[in-house]
C-alpha cells in the first residue's frame, strides 16, 4: 500500500530514510537528486519554512520532494527523488502535483539534477519550461596549470575560523547581490558548512588589500573525509570564487581561481569540478582555456501559470 505525508520538519527516522533514498538514487543515476543546500540542512530535520513530501510503500521510502516557498520574487523551488525500483508508477507525477498544490498561485521552479529524459518528459507534460541551465565542468589534475599573478598590493591568506565569518559573508553578499542562490547568505550558512567533514580552512583563500578582504576562493573536496556521502574517489571543487566590485578588471578573479587549483592539485587529487550558468559564456570560455570541459547539466524547469491540479493523496504530518 502506498501512502503520502506532508511534513514541516523531519524526525530522525525520516532523515535516515531520505538519506538512504538519495544514496540509492545517486548510485543508480550517477548524480545526486538533491542540492547541497538541502543535504546540509537535512540532518537537522530540514531548514525552517520548508515542506517535505514523502511517499511510502512496503516499509520503505519510495519518493521524496523538498519544497521551499520562501523566495517571493523568484517563486517556490523544489527538488525530488523517486526510488529506481518504484519508477513508472506515477509517483513523480503525484509529487509534482502536490508540490504545485502547495505552491502559492501554482508557481514552481523544479530542479532536475542531471539530464535524464524522464525528468524532462515529466516536466514538459506538466506544463513546465526550461528557465535555467547549470553546467558542471571538470578538469583532470594531471595536466599542468598556468602560473598565477596577484595584482599589485594584494596579499593572500587563509580563512580564520571565529574571525572572518562576518567579513566574508558581507563580501560574498556584495559580490553576488543579483545571484539567485548565492547573494543572501547569513552567518548561519557559513557556520553550518564549518561543521561539515569537508570543511578545511587551509583551502579557503582570502585576498586582502591591507586589512580588507577584497576577494576569495573557497575550495572543497568531495569524498574521502569524515561523514562523506560520496562513494567515488575524492574530487576537488572550485566551490566559490568572488571579487569585490572595486577590484574587478585587475585580474584578481583568474589569479584566485588558479591559486585554488594549484592548492587542490598539490593535494594529489585526480580531478576538479565547478558549476557555472550556461548563459555565462565569458566565464565558460575562461574555464575552458585552463582545461575545463562540460561534464553534466542541472536544469531548472519553471511553471509560472496559475495551476489547476488534481490533489495527490496526502495527510498533514507533524
Amino acid at each position: 500500500m502506498v501512502s503520502s505525508v506532508l511534513l514541516t520538519r523531519l524526525e530522525a527516522a525520516d532523515v535516515e530514510a531520505v538519506r538512504d533514498l538519495v544514496h540509492t538514487v545517486a548510485g543508480a543515476d550517477g548524480v545526486g537528486p538533491l542540492s547541497e543546500h538541502v543535504m546540509l540542512h537535512l540532518p537537522r530535520g530540514g531548514d525552517s519554512d520548508v515542506r517535505h513530501l514523502l511517499v511510502r510503500g512496503d516499509d520503505e521510502l519510495l519518493g521524496y520532494a523538498h519544497l521551499d516557498t520562501t523566495d517571493a520574487v523568484a517563486g517556490p523551488s523544489a527538488e525530488l527523488a523517486v526510488r529506481p525500483g518504484a519508477r513508472g508508477r506515477g509517483i513523480g507525477r503525484a509529487l509534482v502535483t502536490e508540490l504545485l498544490r502547495q505552491s502559492p498561485h501554482g508557481r514552481l521552479r523544479l530542479w532536475a539534477h542531471g539530464e535524464h529524459p524522464s525528468s524532462a518528459a515529466l516536466a514538459k507534460a506538466m506544463g513546465f519550461s526550461c528557465s535555467r541551465v547549470l553546467w558542471q565542468l571538470r578538469r583532470p589534475m594531471d595536466a599542468p596549470l598556468p602560473p598565477y599573478l596577484l595584482p599589485e598590493g594584494v596579499t593572500v591568506r587563509t580563512f580564520v575560523v571565529g574571525q572572518d565569518e562576518q567579513a566574508w559573508t558581507d563580501l560574498n553578499n556584495r559580490v553576488f547581490v543579483d545571484h539567485p542562490d548565492q547573494g543572501s547568505w547569513s552567518l548561519a550558512e557559513v557556520r553550518l558548512r564549518e561543521q561539515e567533514g569537508w570543511f578545511d580552512p587551509a583551502g579557503f583563500f582570502l585576498a586582502c588589500r591591507g586589512e580588507e578582504i577584497v576577494g576569495f576562493h573557497w575550495t572543497k573536496v568531495h569524498g574521502g573525509h569524515r561523514g562523506s556521502d560520496h562513494d567515488h574517489p575524492a574530487i576537488g571543487e572550485v566551490y566559490i570564487v568572488g571579487v569585490d566590485p572595486s577590484e574587478q578588471g585587475r585580474g584578481l578573479g583568474p589569479a584566485l581561481t588558479l591559486l585554488g587549483l594549484h592548492h587542490l592539485q598539490a593535494t594529489g587529487l585526480d580531478s576538479v569540478l565547478l558549476y557555472v550558468d550556461e548563459a555565462n559564456t565569458n566565464a565558460i570560455r575562461v574555464y575552458e582555456r585552463i582545461g575545463f570541459s562540460r561534464h553534466s547539466t542541472d536544469i531548472c524547469w519553471s511553471r509560472e501559470v496559475v495551476a489547476t491540479v488534481t490533489l495527490a493523496p496526502s495527510t498533514e504530518g507533524r
